[in-house]
């Protein structure tokens, strides 16, 4: 073979159409994700997977779908990732995690109310999403009622019509949704519950599972993580995770 002949072989050899490819979902949840016409193109997990598949030399998509529809399509195979959930069965993860739900309750900016209790809450319609994974404190708690949402958005928008007066969310996506819905809440506190998330497969991607978290860990320790987080957020990675429920 020439010389010309063995150089185009090791260019389509190498060649980005080679890589494994995955397809990952997940919602709409800032600042970890944004989306643009069905895709989740940005925010502090999509740059954190970027990073960490461009090392892997994976090529993925990630797709906004409703939350149980992206679970039953990664429980099924017909996608390969879930993106920031707990590490529950039937998934698989590793053990970096990337980011953490922390959880409080938030109410309308003019209610009179602020503190959170557990007693005060009795007979309390509460608003939560349909198929999130909470604390089991949360899921446990049968003093309030519970109205299940599609999604954080229209769950704000449920409490911005006064539908209801108490919402259940993260920290860090609430005030960005409510300018986005356009209501005006404050936070209960103390926080309710924290739960650690990761990027979670489906069985079957065991092998792409465990280098995905050496990477992350590698991505830690070097502080790319950290960086990522400080773009969209006053803290990093480092504080977000060390973060305490008070």
């Amino acid at each position: 073979m020439t010389k010309d002949g063995l150089i185009l072989l090791s260019l389509l050899f190498s060649s980005p159409s080679f890589a494994e490819k995955l397809k990952i979902c997940g919602v709409y949840w800032p600042p970890f994700t944004y989306s643009q016409q069905g895709q989740l193109n940005k925010g502090i997990s999509i740059e954190i997977y970027q990073e960490a598949f461009k090392r892997l030399k994976i090529d993925f998509t990630a797709d906004e779908l409703p939350w149980p529809r992206c679970i039953n399509n990664v429980k099924t195979g017909s996608y390969d990732a879930v993106i920031d959930n707990a590490a529950l069965n039937p998934f698989i993860s590793g053990h970096f995690l990337t980011s953490m739900y922390q959880l409080a309750i938030f109410v309308r900016k003019n209610m009179t109310q602020e503190v959170f209790s557990w007693e005060e809450m009795k007979g309390k319609k509460v608003g939560m999403v349909r198929g999130y994974d909470y604390t089991e404190q949360i899921k446990n708690f049968k003093g309030w009622q519970v109205d299940l949402a599609q999604d954080d958005e229209t769950m704000l928008r449920k409490l911005k019509g006064q539908r209801y007066d108490y919402v259940l969310l993260d920290i860090f996506s609430a005030p960005l949704l409510a300018d986005k819905v356009g209501v005006e809440i404050k936070m209960l506190r103390p926080l309710i519950g924290s739960t650690k998330l990761h990027l979670v497969f489906n069985k079957k991607k065991s092998e792409t599972m465990k280098r995905f978290d050496k990477t992350i860990g590698e991505m830690i320790k070097d502080k790319t993580i950290d960086n990522i987080y400080r773009k969209y957020l006053p803290y990093s990675y480092s504080d977000v995770i060390n973060m305490q429920i008070k």
